[in-house]
């Protein structure tokens, strides 16, 4: 279930081009450029450096199953790397005009509203390297996978 959430998430995010263009992409880039700059995941492959920079990172939090047995109450985080706290704060906006208050919709994957619950600055330890973190609630509908 949480795989769905984070490859609805990762298909908003490479399909908003204002979004794109902060982490110096356009909507025709490669897979390889646009994997490079959104990671599936609370780490990147490759050490995120002044070079590599700005970066999101998505990975989920722990979540529940709602008062109904079939809608899973989610969370979700958006790691923000940048090389400026004003690179980061952009990317930040931009990703909450995309998810808060509104459904995430993607290939076989819809949710109810999606909210922020908390955003803040975050320490890197990296130097040259600014941070900025976001959680997101959003209730989902349970899929069970075909059973054989």
């Amino acid at each position: 279930m949480s795989a769905n959430l984070i490859d609805a998430v990762f298909t908003v995010l490479s399909d908003d081009p204002a979004l794109l263009a902060l982490l110096g992409l356009n909507p025709s880039s490669s897979d390889d450029h646009l994997v490079a700059r959104l990671h599936r995941g609370i780490e990147p492959h490759k050490p995120i450096t002044e070079k590599t920079a700005p970066q999101i990172c998505m990975y989920v939090k722990p979540g529940r199953f709602g008062r109904n047995h079939l809608v899973f109450e989610g969370k979700f985080c958006l790691d923000f790397y940048g090389k400026t706290s004003y690179q980061v704060k952009q990317l930040f906006e931009r990703s909450f005009a995309l998810f808060h208050d509104d459904n995430i919709q993607a290939a076989g994957f819809h949710s109810f509203r999606c909210t922020l619950a908390y955003d803040a600055d975050m320490a890197t330890g990296i130097t040259g390297i600014k941070g900025y973190t976001a959680m997101f609630d959003v209730d989902y509908i349970r899929t069970n996978p075909d059973r054989r």
